[in-house]
């Protein structure tokens, strides 16, 4: 996720306290940073950590093999419950199930290059969901490198439910993977749902200043009446 802009940390503990009863997935989550983030300070959360890389999965395994709070599973969320191929970078944090963009000036460091391809295991969000027993998710954090559309397609149940109170999402706003959504993409799928922008997260620049990705929280209506729209109005 962005580190180039702290606020998000904060904006995100306002919107979901700390607490018991808590659901968090936290969607491509590598080697467990912003997992072990989540564990610190919800403590008495459920964590679902899912990572399609086996080598990376097996680290992020490690790190929590004595947090039974936290439960890994080895699958890449989609919009299908089958396989797919799967890109794995030099820069682990920039696998995808998405080649590298190639058509047009490229916006990622010349260094990573692609190492190999592997074939992972796909799950839907809502099939994740029904495995695992969720009937709500009080976060939901992607990090997939341009899956995020393809993982709302696979959540329509839970949107159409508004079973996900907040979504903490990496967004790109220039191509960095081949046919991946950019954030129009995710902004207007999710307002087919009645979610609603909360806050953005600028990253970096190009060196021709164009913003090349950042993160995004979205709200479902439901949070918004039930949480947001109890603060006093401006004055």
């Amino acid at each position: 996720m962005s580190d180039h802009d702290p606020r998000y940390w904060q904006v995100l503990t306002q919107l979901v306290p700390p607490g018991s009863g808590r659901l968090i997935v936290d969607a491509g989550a590598n080697c467990g940073e912003m997992t072990a983030q989540f564990a610190t300070q919800y403590p008495q959360a459920r964590i679902i950590a899912v990572e399609p890389n086996p080598e990376v999965f097996v680290k992020l395994c490690q790190r929590f093999a004595d947090h039974d709070q936290v439960h890994c599973i080895n699958v890449a969320l989609a919009d299908s419950n089958q396989h797919t191929e799967f890109h794995v970078n030099k820069l682990d944090v920039t696998s995808s199930i998405f080649p590298r963009f190639t058509a047009g000036r490229r916006y990622y460091t010349s260094e990573d290059r692609l190492v190999h391809n592997i074939e992972v295991p796909t799950l839907t969000l809502d099939r994740l969901a029904a495995q695992e027993g969720v009937e709500h998710i009080d976060l939901l954090k992607l990090d997939t490198q341009g899956a995020e559309l393809l993982i709302f397609k696979g959540a329509t149940s839970l949107l159409a439910r508004q079973a996900i109170d907040v979504i903490y999402t990496e967004f790109f706003i220039i191509p960095h993977y081949q046919n991946a959504p950019v954030l129009h993409d995710l902004w207007s799928f999710l307002a087919q749902f009645d979610y609603t922008l909360y806050d953005l997260f600028k990253g970096p620049y190009g060196r021709n200043g164009q913003l090349r990705f950042g993160d995004a929280i979205f709200v479902s209506s439901r949070f918004r009446a039930a949480v947001l729209d109890a603060y006093p109005e401006e004055p």
